[in-house]
């Protein structure tokens, strides 16, 4: 049985992990639209930084909206290129994970939340709306191991295992 503070901690990111991807699910398309004449300039300069420009924009008013109910992203969503790792799918349709550890305002860490951003790096394209998951582990040294050994679509119980919240 685990404590309840451990309980909060999942209830919390679950719930969280849940508004992010209605989030997700609402505006990813918007947002590209609306950029797409940045997203293509930069992409032909500079291939997956227009990625990271999308990034930035679909995920600055979730950022702000997470902060101001009170927690903390660090870094800041969905996370930063040299944090994040990119080792699955066709350049067609490829995934790189970015991450995020969540803290309460006493800065005591929550959970990870982990960003999957499927990208073509072939053209400016999003093969597949982005996709949220959530792991235990808060240790920035440690996360990198579990993202890219974790398989995200094996979803564990919160009080379980390998360091899953799902």
């Amino acid at each position: 049985m685990s404590s309840l503070t451990e309980t909060l901690k999942g209830t919390t990111m679950r719930m969280m992990k849940n508004y992010v991807q209605q989030y997700i699910d609402h505006n990813y398309q918007q947002v590209w639209d609306k950029n797409l004449p940045e997203i293509e300039r930069i992409f032909a300069k500079g291939g997956d930084s227009a990625y990271g420009f999308y990034c930035l924009k679909l995920f600055e008013p979730l950022m702000a909206e997470i902060v101001g109910a009170g927690f903390v992203p660090r870094p800041v969503l969905p996370g930063t290129f040299p944090q994040s790792e990119e080792h699955w799918g066709l350049w067609e349709d490829r995934e790189r994970r970015f991450w995020s550890v969540i803290h309460q305002e006493n800065r005591q860490p929550l959970g990870t939340l982990v960003s999957r951003i499927y990208h073509d790096h072939t053209r400016p394209r999003l093969p597949r709306p982005p996709q949220v998951y959530l792991i235990r582990e808060t240790d920035p040294t440690l996360i990198s191991h579990v993202i890219v050994n974790a398989d995200p679509e094996c979803e564990e119980p919160m009080d379980g295992g390998n360091g899953s919240y799902e």
